[in-house]
């Protein structure tokens, strides 16, 4: 009996003790929804973008820390994202950048915490909405994969294997970068492994004016298509996402139907009903597709 007892006052405190540890994490939680649901001003090359602030891979997610202090570390990232969050509020007076890395994906799913689901309607982009609980979604199957690079052209140092471009020196000419708006260019090999089936490739696409993106192809993409195919095609689903999503204005329907024309080969559709069979209707909210 006297075990029993110890035991219960045991598993009391453990569940106490628990409980107190959790409670912080759930209102970080709800406090990071907001957070990562705000809108950024942004400016690139003269050109004012609007992003949400969770499509920013250099300030909405938290990098691996090797550090001893990770506590210090944490606390760092979380002040610099305060700072960038204050100084790219304004619609006014954005925030000026050479270069940004964008995330597309289903910004809801995280299988660590489920309260991230949250974000969803607190999105004010159609587009955000659509990708952020819907892996399936055209404008998540048109573009990179993994990220893109929106860049000031005129700073892009291609040459340089420390910079973005990722560039290495394998005694073959760079090809030079876009002239013309719209038009795609896979400038360089960015992998040395010769052994490699999938060989690695930075592309550029020139949007508009000084405005470009860069990103990683490569070849025997998904369905066998080539790393030329890749950069012409997701060349222009970035073209079309710029153009139609991140400016004053969006145009949804403009460009969920041009990316739907976009997807990668061997695009699936949702368990749900096919995403693009409804490209024709003028907006699709997050509640339709849910239903």
């Amino acid at each position: 009996m006297i075990r029993a007892l110890l035991l219960t006052i045991l598993l009391t405190s453990f569940l106490a003790v628990l409980a107190s540890c959790e409670k912080p994490e759930n209102v970080r939680s709800a406090v990071d929804v907001k957070r990562l649901s705000t809108d950024v001003h942004v400016e690139i090359a003269q050109h004012s973008l609007i992003l949400p602030f969770i499509a920013l891979e250099d300030y909405a997610y938290r990098h691996q820390s090797f550090s001893l202090d990770r506590k210090g570390d944490r606390e760092h990232a979380l002040s610099a994202a305060d700072k960038f969050l204050r100084d790219a509020a304004d619609s006014k007076h954005p925030l000026a950048f050479d270069s940004l890395s964008v995330v597309v994906r289903a910004y809801g799913w995280n299988d660590f915490d489920t309260s991230q689901r949250q974000v969803c309607p607190l999105l004010t982009r159609e587009w955000a909405r659509s990708v952020c609980d819907n892996p399936w979604a055209a404008i998540q199957q048109a573009l990179p994969g993994d990220r893109f690079r929106l860049m000031d052209l005129r700073r892009l140092q291609i040459d340089d294997p420390r910079r973005p471009g990722q560039c290495f020196n394998n005694g073959k000419p760079r090809r030079p970068l876009p002239q013309g708006p719209g038009e795609a260019v896979m400038v360089c090999e960015a992998s040395d492994y010769e052994g490699n089936k999938k060989r690695f490739h930075s592309a550029v696409v020139r949007i508009d004016g000084d405005l470009g993106a860069l990103w990683t192809v490569w070849q025997n993409g998904k369905n066998d298509e080539t790393a030329e195919a890749m950069t012409e095609r997701e060349g222009k689903a970035i073209v079309a996402f710029v153009q139609n999503s991140l400016g004053e204005n969006e145009d949804f329907p403009a460009l969920h139907s041009t990316l739907c024309r976009l997807r990668r080969p061997g695009s699936v559709d949702s368990p749900k009903g096919a995403d693009c069979g409804r490209a024709a209707l003028p907006s699709l909210s997050r509640n339709q597709y849910a239903q």
